[in-house]
């Protein structure tokens, strides 16, 4: 096919009809013999003379010229361009030798160099126009662009230039932006040859660069008369769809691609990443699916298919995906990312972080272990390993953890903070105290690490002490979401200062609409005032309230990705509170699904104990 040609860089290929074999200057001796006659005297017998033929500068050249052919077939480039140099010496002339110069200094990732040679070379053989040509390229290469122009102008005037040359100086007109010489070029290799695919893809560029889509559209679509199964023709309309966020014609040329060119890996691609803008995360996925299937081994698909099945909670699914990337060779396409070796340590993490979620604790630190210091992940790992011991309340080795990641990560405040949690935890408060007190010198200006401070005071039943924190959080900033929500919450869970606490909650919540735990907290304190005002004889007032913290339960759960065990705890009791028993059993239930604190754990069922007890009674009136 036309599409198939390439421009070669530079075609200077060593020549050496010009050189004879090499002459050998042998000197023939003759050793003198030392013959004993029977008397026992030396017999001397006469030497003939021996002639050395002088070598001519001609063969001692093509001598030079075969040793650095051998030597460069031997891929011994630099030794190769001293045998040609020393030829060039002998015979300056040769524009043949200072081809070869330039051709073994290409291959030596000297373009520079080469670039020297070659210019010698046509300036030796000036109407050469290959290589004139190659001489272009090589130009074109190390971005001389107007040299190169220089060099194929004449050429294209003359309609000697090859389509090879063509379509380099119209990639060079157009670098430069001079479109309507590049819009000469293209034209006339349409008309020089019109089953060309490249004339129309040249002609299309030069549209897209004049901001003239349509034009470039039906430049391609020209193209795809010609040529029907020329996908980067697929590709530059898709492109131009995408430009004009045309999605639905994006999808349909792709679709188009895709019947011309089953399980093109970046069509598939493409598509899942449409679907996945779309919020679409069914056609997303089955879009991947499609693609690992047709190429397993593009380690990117397998990788982002694999964060699918994890966000649905299809954690195996998402591990064999993981695994996948795992064993992959790293061979791919690299225009969708198919190196398997770039997301080896990556996805070495994810699968940590999905066995965790599945429950696997041990399983998850085995592979969290294999995460290397080198890798960006490492600190996330180790990080991720703290949690997991935090939750067997083995604060030692948290600490050791945390401890590990701050080494990689040391300005990663979050570290930081996270390590005074775990003193504290363990018992330490003073030392937990003492870190925080020392990030907030380094920074007395950031509200968050008051706040921090607050909630570690907080979980070491320090009220006071926390709420004096968190002042000082508003203080500096009056819209801290997470601050306004921690007194809210913390006047709500006491059933204190309820107007106050709605007032500062619902401020939060205007500053964060999408947060599921903001919106919990004011879930929860219309389900305290209802107890209080069903502790007051007020039953209608209370029922309203409960059905007001009810909805906001549920709005809080359907904000989160996944489930939470203290919001879906909080949703049983509003259940309960309506006389949803039912309801409020099986969410319980799924409470204890969600992994909650151990002491929580026990509170929940012991509240599902109860409602099961009353239930059998056939109670039926609120349980408050």
């Amino acid at each position: 096919m036309a599409s198939s040609r390439r421009i070669s860089v530079i075609g200077l290929t060593a020549i050496a009809r010009r050189f004879a074999p090499p002459l050998l200057a042998v000197a023939a001796l003759a050793a003198c013999a030392q013959l004993q006659a029977p008397s026992g005297e030396p017999l001397l017998i006469d030497q003939p003379e021996v002639r050395v033929t002088p070598v001519s500068p001609e063969a001692e050249a093509g001598a030079e010229f075969m040793r650095g052919r051998a030597l460069e077939l031997d891929r011994r480039y630099l030794e190769a361009a001293e045998a040609y140099e020393r030829a060039a010496r002998i015979d300056p002339q040769s524009s043949e030798l200072q081809r070869a110069l330039a051709q073994v200094w290409m291959a030596a990732g000297e373009p520079a160099r080469a670039l020297d040679y070659a210019e010698r070379a046509l300036a030796l053989q000036p109407d050469d126009e290959e290589l004139r040509s190659a001489l272009a390229g090589l130009h074109a290469r190390m971005r001389n662009y107007d040299r190169a122009i220089e060099l194929l102008e004449p050429m294209f005037k003359k309609g000697t230039l090859s389509d090879e040359g063509m379509f380099t100086l119209f990639s060079l007109y157009l670098n430069l932006d001079r479109n309507d010489q590049a819009l000469d070029v293209a034209q006339q290799m349409i008309q020089k040859d019109p089953d060309d695919v490249r004339g129309y893809l040249a002609l299309g560029a030069v549209y897209e660069r004049e901001d003239k889509s349509a034009e470039a559209e039906k430049a391609y679509r020209r193209g795809l008369k010609v040529e029907p199964d020329q996908t980067a023709l697929f590709d530059a309309i898709a492109r131009l769809k995408r430009q004009r966020k045309d999605t639905k014609g994006e999808l349909q040329i792709l679709r188009e691609k895709l019947a011309v060119a089953p399980g093109d890996p970046a069509a598939l691609m493409r598509i899942a990443q449409i679907y996945e803008e779309q919020k679409d995360r069914k056609a997303a996925t089955a879009a991947l699916e499609e693609l690992v299937d047709e190429h397993p081994e593009l380690a990117a698909a397998q990788f982002r298919l694999g964060l699918f099945y994890y966000e649905a909670n299809r954690y195996d699914d998402a591990i064999e995906r993981f695994q996948a990337v795992l064993h992959s060779d790293g061979d791919g396409d690299g225009d969708v990312e198919g190196d398997g070796a770039r997301y080896q340590n990556e996805v070495k993490y994810f699968v940590g972080m999905v066995q965790d979620e599945a429950g696997r604790s041990d399983e998850a630190l085995t592979q969290l272990e294999q995460v290397p210091p080198s890798s960006p992940r490492f600190a996330d790992a180790r990080s991720l390993m703290a949690r997991i011991y935090e939750r067997h309340k083995d604060y030692d080795r948290a600490i050791t953890e945390v401890k590990r990641a701050i080494a990689v990560a040391p300005d990663k405040k979050s570290l930081q903070v996270y390590l005074a949690g775990l003193y504290q935890k363990k018992g330490d408060l003073p030392g937990a105290v003492t870190l925080m007190q020392e990030l907030i010198a380094q920074s007395p200006n950031e509200a968050d690490l008051y706040y921090d401070l607050g909630v570690i005071y907080g979980e070491a039943n320090e009220p006071d002490r926390s709420f004096e924190q968190m002042t000082k959080t508003l203080e500096l900033d009056p819209n801290h979401a997470s601050a306004l929500n921690y007194v809210g919450y913390s006047w709500a869970e006491k059933g204190e200062r309820l107007d106050e606490a709605e007032r500062m909650i619902r401020k939060a919540i205007s500053i964060k609409p999408d947060d599921g735990y903001i919106t919990d907290s004011l879930g929860w304190l219309y389900y305290q005032r209802g107890l209080r005002q069903l502790e007051a004889g007020q039953r209608d007032q209370a029922r309203s309230s409960f059905n007001a913290a009810r909805s906001q339960l549920e709005h809080a759960l359907s904000l989160l990705d996944k489930g939470d065990p203290v919001i879906t705890w909080h949703l049983g009791d509003a259940y309960r509170s309506l006389s949803r028993y039912d309801d409020a059993l099986a969410t319980y239930k799924r409470a204890l699904t969600l992994s909650p604190e151990e002491d929580d754990a026990a509170k929940i069922r012991a509240q599902i104990e109860s409602l099961q007890h009353q239930i059998g009674r056939g109670e039926r009136k609120s349980a408050r």
